[in-house]
C-alpha cells in the first residue's frame, strides 16, 4: 500500500474532533471554556515505548495529511487517567508498545490516555478502497494493491457467483483469526513452549489472563486463545453502534 496514500485516507479519521468529543469530563468542559477551544489537544497515537518504572510514554503521531510522523515523550502522574475503550480505568501496565490510543494534552502536560481500537475511527474501508481506485493511475504502486485486493474478494465468492458468500466469509475470517493468534503467540512466547504464561503476558492478555485461563493452569494456549478472539469478534457490537 502506497504510504503517502493510506496516511492522507486515515489521517482525518484519526484526528477528527467529533471523535473525541464525547470523552471530555465536566472538569475537562470547564477549563476548555476557561482558557479557549485550543487548551485541550487529542491526537491519536500508537504508543512506541513505555516503562512502568520511570513513567516515561513515548508515542508517535501524524502531524499532517502527508503522513509525516514525529514521536513525543509523555512523564506519566497520577492525576493522568488510564482508560479503555469503555472508559473504564487501567493500570499502566496494561498498555504496551504498539497499543493505539487516544491522548489528551493539556498546556503540554499528559491528562489521560485512552485504548482505542480500529472500529473506532468511523471510516469505512469502502471509502479508502474507492480512492486508491481513483488514485491507481498516478500512484505508484496502486494498481499492484488493487490486485492484491481483488484477490482477497474474489475467495470471498467461490462459486463465482458475482456475490460475497456467507459461508466464506466465516471460513476466511476464522484463517485470519488463526493466524493471527498464531503470530501473537509467536510475539510473546519468549521460553519458546508454544504457550503464553502469565508471566510472558503484557497488554490486554494480560489484564484479562485468568478470564483467558479457564482450565486455571497458568499459561495460555492456541485453542483458549483462539476461542477467546473468535468470541471477542463474534460479540463485538455492529461498528455503527460502538462508542
Amino acid at each position: 500500500m502506497p504510504r503517502s496514500l493510506f496516511a492522507a485516507l486515515l489521517a482525518g479519521a484519526l484526528l477528527a474532533g467529533s471523535l473525541l468529543a464525547g470523552s471530555l469530563s465536566a472538569d475537562d468542559r470547564g477549563e476548555k471554556e476557561k482558557k479557549g477551544n485550543d487548551a485541550l489537544k487529542y491526537a491519536a497515537v500508537t504508543i512506541t515505548k513505555l516503562d512502568p518504572k520511570s513513567g516515561q510514554i513515548t508515542v508517535k503521531y501524524r502531524v499532517d495529511d502527508r503522513g509525516e510522523e514525529k514521536t513525543k515523550t509523555f512523564q506519566h502522574t497520577k492525576e493522568v487517567r488510564l482508560l479503555d475503550e469503555t472508559g473504564r480505568t487501567l493500570a499502566l501496565d496494561v498498555f504496551e508498545a504498539g497499543t493505539e490510543a487516544l491522548v489528551l494534552e493539556t498546556d503540554g502536560q499528559l491528562k489521560e490516555i485512552r485504548r482505542y481500537s480500529h472500529g473506532q475511527r468511523g471510516h469505512r474501508l469502502s471509502d479508502a478502497v474507492a480512492t486508491l481506485v481513483e488514485m491507481a493511475g498516478s500512484e505508484e504502486g496502486s494498481v499492484d494493491e488493487v490486485q492484491r485486493i481483488y484477490d482477497m474478494l474474489r475467495k470471498l465468492d467461490p462459486t463465482g457467483t458475482g456475490k460475497v458468500d456467507p459461508a466464506a466469509v466465516k471460513a476466511e475470517s476464522d484463517r485470519i483469526v488463526g493466524e493471527r493468534v498464531k503470530a501473537l503467540i509467536k510475539r510473546i512466547d519468549s521460553d519458546g513452549d508454544g504457550k503464553i504464561a502469565r508471566a510472558e503476558s503484557r497488554g490486554i492478555i494480560k489484564e484479562h489472563f485468568d478470564k483467558l485461563d479457564p482450565n486455571k493452569d497458568g499459561s495460555l494456549d492456541y485453542e483458549e486463545l483462539l476461542r477467546a478472539a473468535k468470541e471477542r469478534r463474534d460479540t463485538a457490537p455492529p461498528q455503527g453502534e460502538r462508542k
